[in-house]
């Protein structure tokens, strides 16, 4: 349940640069209790979630959510708590993905189930989710928090089945390349396109533009695509290598059954740029220039993916 993407600094507008700092504050105060009974034994759980908050990280979503809300004139608090409200959803997506996963760093450290244990990390994750809840609910406008948390739930539980169909694929058969393709493309929409496409929904529907909640899912779903399709283009050869231990489900997997390798890769590039473009597509769309960031992030996507510079994703998930 997660998109890892490579960000340049420059696409980053320096007037979000302290309000990045204020949602890292908000993240930090969600998940410490306030009762002064709690030892820092009894509060595994909060200090597994701020190791792997103070781990940082691109904060793709913080910065949408930022930039989309000024955009909309949304007030600062607002753009603030909707921010750090989608990063802790993601955060919690992360933790627990890197548990099903088996992966041991994560962001240039290891990842909290490898530092604090399974157990600690799956209630680490856990308080996340909670956070974000309770996040969510300091907006200023008390009238619309049911609709934003009634949001919230469909898009984790959307990106919940992406992520319970990609643990199983890898086990899956299918009766024809077309039904694999498309099984493909719905996990990635599912498990990364949700909560890629939230911070949007969220400002836009707490500004009163709910008719482009629709247009904004579209557009993260096909860039969720493109990205998996990169993403596993530059994981191809450790994905398909018979000595990893983990059950990957690769866009080469799905392809190679009627084709040579080099034909599978093809095929993966002109799909990946097909959807990549769509995403820009849509994002232009949205009103008050609220996808530019999601359309610059599908950019650099895109040179990437034409330039077999597939190393520019490694790492800053």
């Amino acid at each position: 349940m997660q998109t890892c993407i490579a960000v340049h600094p420059a696409l980053v507008p320096d007037p979000l640069l302290p309000l990045l700092h204020a949602v890292q504050e908000k993240m930090i105060g969600s998940i410490r209790p306030k009762a002064d009974n709690f030892s820092k034994e009894k509060m595994g759980g909060a200090n597994a979630a701020a190791y792997h908050l103070s781990a940082g990280g691109q904060r793709v979503r913080a910065k949408m959510a930022l930039h989309a809300g000024l955009a909309v004139g949304l007030s600062t608090t607002n753009v603030i708590t909707i921010a750090a409200t989608a990063e802790l959803l993601h955060n919690a997506s992360l933790i627990h993905d890197d548990i099903q996963d088996r992966d041991e760093v994560r962001r240039g450290k290891e990842a909290v189930w490898v530092r604090f244990g399974v157990n600690t990390a799956i209630c680490a994750g856990d308080l996340l989710l909670s956070a974000a809840h309770a996040t969510i609910c300091q907006l200023d406008d008390s009238g619309a928090v049911a609709n934003l948390i009634l949001l919230m739930h469909e898009r984790v539980a959307t990106a919940i089945e992406g992520q319970s169909a990609d643990l199983a694929a890898g086990t899956s058969s299918f009766s024809d390349d077309a039904t694999a393709l498309r099984r493909y493309e719905q996990i990635a929409m599912a498990k990364s396109g949700a909560l890629l496409s939230l911070p949007l929904e969220l400002v836009l529907l707490a500004a009163g533009h709910q008719n482009y909640l629709p247009q904004v899912l579209c557009a993260a779903e096909a860039f969720a695509v493109g990205y998996q399709i990169v993403d596993d283009l530059h994981d191809l050869q450790s994905d398909l290598s018979p000595r990893t231990a983990k059950n990957t489900y690769n866009i080469i997997s799905v392809l190679e059954a009627t084709g040579s390798l080099d034909d599978s890769i093809e095929k993966a590039r002109t799909l990946g740029l097909e959807k990549i473009d769509l995403a820009i597509a849509l994002a232009k769309r949205l009103p008050y220039n609220t996808g530019e960031l999601l359309g610059d992030y599908a950019h650099q996507l895109r040179t990437v993916l034409l330039g077999h510079k597939f190393e520019a994703l490694i790492g800053g998930h």
